[in-house]
């Protein structure tokens, strides 16, 4: 009997043991369960697939969104759940070779605006994560992404994309190199798969494959130049300090360096500013070992004037003085367009243009605002780097762009400013505020123009709006 007392007593306690065992095992099957998807969504803010695969104004990765390249307009796909128009019927294994081998589920092959060529490194833990997230963590959009990408010959042959594959693409999967410190490789993993900075930091080929030698040294998309970004050694990013690089990429702007608009304006809105702390960290730090020594660039150190207040507008500085001086004298060289207020679009002169369409927010003298909320357009990376097309672009799209300390907006001027008057200001801003007038003329406006489209960060404004007479709101 002391036996079976003994007995019963220890099958009471393994049993209650077990019991508890098996209650706790929900909860903590949960907890791993929320961990991956909160993984997988990291991963896509990393990744910024919304940036692309959401149009503006549509549902989120509903697809739909226009991507400007020299083959065509490319639309994305929806690659939410749906079964009937997304990616509802896909395994695992169909969605990973997707995303790293850019073959549809469907035996399609992707074009590499879908920056396959970069997710190709994707640890198969993180196309798990990602999967999970797009499949459990993404509502179903039960529509289809309307336009249809139709390129013109022969890039329609998207069988030709098997033969690009097999000269081009690296299907390596990410991995630590021997001696490689852990933030270099997860800045390099950070910056080479996951953020694919460079599917635009990097020039591409007459068949859209990455040069090889090139990386991250600057090249032209959909009407933007995206700069090298080289932070070692004569790089030109060599002479920002860390917290600058770190506040770019999380903020989207730093005073006297650069503002960031377009498709890097997006990158910010969308997942840049997400990142934590070590991995924008790691970012900097791998930038920091791109050595150009051997390229002759000398990075620029900006002249960094000093500006009381937090936000203050000066009239009667010297460079406001000379502002309002060129106006003038613009003026009474050919008062005809000013007779008539509302005739605004004769007016040709540079500096009268600038006063009227830009100085109420950038300053007569262009030093903005010291909490860099209207941008000093003195010293930016913008009017010296030697290349119009940002600067055209800006003006023609506008910003609008949320940064992690709040919303920066400037209006879209593709409706008020024709191209000869786009090229008066260009050559104003640089010559005043950059130092060297950039040459530019109407026929690259024109073609700029072309690609400038509403699918960017900034809205085009409804036809005959005055953006000449409208501010952005502070939030």
């Amino acid at each position: 009997m002391r036996g079976y007392g003994l007995f019963r007593r220890c099958r009471f306690l393994l049993g209650g043991l077990a019991t508890g065992m098996f209650a706790a095992a929900p909860g903590a099957a949960h907890a791993s369960e929320d961990a991956l998807l909160a993984r997988g969504a990291y991963l896509a803010r990393a990744a910024d697939c919304v940036a692309c695969h959401t149009r503006p104004g549509g549902p989120v990765f509903g697809g739909g969104y226009g991507i400007q390249s020299p083959m065509g307009v490319i639309y994305s796909s929806n690659i939410t759940p749906s079964i009937r128009y997304g990616i509802g019927r896909w395994s695992e294994a169909g969605f990973a070779r997707a995303v790293r081998e850019g073959l549809s589920s469907d035996g399609r092959h992707l074009y590499p605006a879908m920056p396959y060529d970069s997710y190709s490194g994707l640890t198969d833990r993180d196309i798990h994560a990602l999967y999970i997230y797009m499949r459990q963590g993404v509502a179903a959009v039960e529509q289809p992404v309307g336009a249809e990408t139709r390129l013109r010959f022969p890039y329609n042959f998207r069988g030709l994309m098997g033969v690009w594959n097999w000269l081009f693409l690296d299907r390596t999967r990410f991995a630590p190199r021997p001696a490689e410190t852990e933030r270099a490789a997860r800045g390099r993993y950070l910056v080479e798969t996951i953020a694919h900075c460079g599917t635009c930091h990097t020039p591409r080929n007459f068949m859209m494959a990455a040069k090889r030698g090139k990386a991250l040294s600057g090249a032209r998309v959909g009407g933007w130049f995206a700069p090298d970004i080289a932070a070692g050694r004569n790089g030109p990013l060599a002479s920002w300090r860390d917290e600058e690089i770190d506040a770019y990429l999380r903020n989207g702007h730093v005073r006297d360096r650069a503002v960031a608009a377009g498709p890097m304006g997006e990158a910010v809105e969308h997942s840049l500013r997400y990142l934590t702390d070590d991995d924008l960290a790691a970012i900097t730090y791998y930038l920091r070992l791109i050595d150009r020594s051997g390229s002759g660039a000398i990075p620029v150190e900006p002249r960094r004037k000093t500006i009381s207040g937090e936000r203050e507008y000066g009239f009667s500085s010297a460079g406001s003085e000379a502002v309002l001086a060129m106006a003038r004298r613009e003026r009474a060289a050919n008062p005809g367009p000013y007779a008539d207020r509302r005739d605004y679009r004769s007016v040709a002169g540079g500096a009268a243009l600038y006063r009227a369409a830009c100085a109420s927010c950038h300053q007569l003298d262009g030093s903005g605002t010291q909490d860099d909320y209207y941008p000093a357009l003195r010293e930016s990376t913008i009017l010296r780097g030697g290349k119009p097309d940002n600067l055209v672009m800006t003006i023609l799209a506008g910003v609008h762009r949320n940064g992690a300390d709040g919303l920066a907006a400037m209006p879209a001027f593709r409706q008020d400013l024709s191209d000869a008057q786009i090229v008066a200001i260009v050559r104003f801003l640089s010559r005043t505020f950059g130092g060297r007038e950039m040459a530019v003329d109407s026929a690259q406006v024109a073609a700029l123009r072309r690609l400038d489209t509403a699918d960017f960060a900034a809205q085009a404004l409804p036809s005959g709006s005055r953006a000449l007479n409208t501010r952005p709101e502070r939030p």
